[in-house]
């Protein structure tokens, strides 16, 4: 147990004498630890708005595409439907969302965005584009777009 009077060591003395092995040169290693990195930092950013990141993910999924069906939407994010569910009822409780028969099939719902659920969107979307910003800096010219490509092809292998 931590003495309370001292002070916690800061991330790289708590890693200066650990061994990593192999871990440093695995690719799933390393994404990994940048999307930890990233969803942390998001999460620190975005947390006054209320969303989380993977909300973000769901309000944003559901701006471009209202009406979606909550099974599609279990199918895109590859979740199963009872974590969709409880995710979708939050934001729902909090009126970002609505859920309504979809007209053309009466067994599925149609989800779409409030108008607060666009404004926190929209809000979000700020602080999300401002942490894209701050990635595109640590990034060479032409990085960011051979990045994507790179990852969209391991996800396409693994998806």
């Amino acid at each position: 147990m931590r003495n309370p009077r001292t002070k916690p060591k800061s991330k790289a003395a708590a890693v200066d004498d650990l061994d990593f092995g192999k871990l440093p040169g695995y690719l799933g290693y390393q994404i990994r630890l940048a999307q930890s990195s990233i969803f942390r930092d998001l999460s620190r950013s975005i947390k006054a708005l209320g969303v989380t990141p993977g909300e973000f993910s769901l309000l944003a999924m559901l701006e471009g595409n209202p009406g979606l069906s909550s099974l599609r939407l279990a199918r895109v994010y590859q979740l199963d439907k009872t974590s969709l569910s409880l995710a979708l009822k939050r934001l729902a409780e909090r009126g970002l969302i609505e859920s309504n028969r979809n007209a053309a099939d009466r067994r599925y719902h149609a989800l779409r965005l409030t108008p607060a659920g666009r404004a926190v969107l929209r809000r979000a979307t700020r602080h999300v584009e401002a942490q894209e910003r701050a990635m595109d800096a640590v990034l060479g010219r032409g990085e960011r777009a051979l990045l994507l490509r790179l990852l969209g092809r391991i996800a396409g292998v693994f998806g």
